[in-house]
């Protein structure tokens, strides 16, 4: 008896798996997405400082404005930038006489970074555009590209990044940091977390845009973060 329940147990817990995993990119749709935003955009920030032995976010939001080398005066494209938590970051390091131009679908996310830093912090040279990252475009290039917790939920994430691609100046440099599935062989009995956190902030962590990165320029940088759960990915634009 007791076997019989074990592996019942087993095929049930690999169908619910299954089911969790398809709905994890079924439904990832724009109308949940916005309804999500809408609910936490004036508190979303704190969900960096989410203590998990270490603050993951926050370290890869550091490691990836590390890696990608940005200097004072540059002109920064940030898509899919959410309520702004990467400012201090890109601010610290383009300074006074740099641009920033930040990106995103949810209004309610741009007014919150619009509060927050704008308003709050008096910064300037920070320029907040309401955009689907699949179809923007800019009259002007970028010396750098920038997306953070972005790729794991905007829907059409490919035509995102060559959007974004085709916005950045020759040698310029795109660096992406974001959630991914571990591989790592002691997380793969947790893997059920994963599939579970990601239906309930509507993300899907199995995409792998560093490979598309990889592919596509030069020096290519890539950095496995907690425990293989987070990274930060950048490449420069080949010369003209």
């Amino acid at each position: 008896m007791f076997k019989r329940s074990f592996w019942v147990g087993v095929l049930a817990g690999l169908m619910l798996g299954a089911v969790v995993r398809q709905r994890r990119t079924t439904g990832l749709t724009q109308e949940r997405l916005n309804a999500y935003y809408h609910k936490r955009a004036s508190f979303y920030n704190l969900t960096d400082y989410l203590y998990l032995g270490q603050f993951p976010r926050i370290t890869m939001r550091q490691t990836l404005l590390e890696m990608a080398q940005l200097q004072p005066g540059m002109r920064v494209l940030d898509f899919a930038c959410g309520a702004g938590a990467n400012f201090p970051y890109i601010m610290e390091r383009i300074g006074p006489t740099g641009t920033l131009v930040a990106t995103d679908y949810s209004q309610d996310m741009l007014d919150s970074a619009h509060q927050q830093f704008v308003v709050g912090r008096g910064w300037r040279n920070i320029h907040l555009v309401q955009a689907d990252a699949a179809e923007m475009e800019f009259d002007a290039p970028f010396d750098a590209v920038l997306c953070t917790l972005g790729l794991a939920v905007i829907p059409r994430y490919e035509l995102a990044m060559q959007r974004a691609w085709a916005a950045l100046k020759p040698g310029g440099v795109f660096g992406v940091g974001d959630l991914r599935e571990s591989t790592r062989w002691y997380t793969l009995p947790i893997r059920w977390i994963t599939d579970f956190t990601d239906m309930f902030i509507i993300a899907d962590s199995t995409r792998q845009p560093w490979r598309w990165l990889e592919n596509q320029g030069e020096q290519y940088r890539y950095q496995d973060l907690f425990h293989g759960f987070f990274y930060a990915a950048t490449v420069r634009k080949p010369p003209a």
